[in-house]
């Protein structure tokens, strides 16, 4: 996705709306932009981390683990960190574990859950690849002032609580 994509989606909306005047077009292209550019970094994310071994949901995993204090969670509590069903978790957490980057226990507490681990070659592996993302942000945020940076994650997280007003929104039946 370029810049000069995001002007060809800007025309098409702007197609729309003479035919529809109802149509927002700001707020269209601001959705059709959001959405493109949040596939665009997880793409760049992946192509990144291919040489690592890792998809960008699997280092997340292992990043939300090392985050954490004592490096571990439950398979629920990643699925909520990281917006991820069960059953991807699921597939995320075997990759993992394959991998020797996180080990599955049972819950000291509950025998019945289970407990997700980083390992030292999880963690070995996290602390070599953050400072090239970090490099990777800086360079994308390169041109944003701290305010515009500020507003951008304020505007964004406004954003968040708006849809998630929206969650039992329902599009209004159309006819058949």
């Amino acid at each position: 996705m370029s810049l000069a994509q995001i002007t060809l989606v800007e025309a098409g909306i702007q197609r729309i709306a003479t035919r529809m005047p109802e149509l927002s077009v700001i707020e269209s292209l601001t959705v059709r932009a959001t959405t493109l550019l949040g596939r665009e970094l997880s793409a760049r994310m992946d192509q990144w981390l291919a040489s690592s071994g890792l998809s960008e949901i699997e280092f997340r995993a292992l990043v939300s683990l090392f985050s954490r204090d004592e490096g571990d969670a439950s398979p629920s509590d990643l699925c909520a960190a990281l917006a991820q069903s069960p059953a991807n978790m699921t597939r995320v957490s075997d990759a993992l574990v394959e991998r020797g980057l996180i080990t599955r226990l049972p819950s000291e507490q509950d025998r019945r859950r289970t407990v997700l681990r980083i390992t030292p070659a999880g963690e070995q592996l996290v602390r070599e690849l953050l400072p090239s993302m970090a490099t990777f942000t800086q360079a994308l945020f390169r041109d944003f002032s701290a305010e515009d940076k500020t507003r951008l994650l304020s505007d964004l997280k406004r954003l968040f609580a708006a849809l998630d007003g929206l969650s039992q929104y329902k599009p209004a039946e159309t006819a058949p």
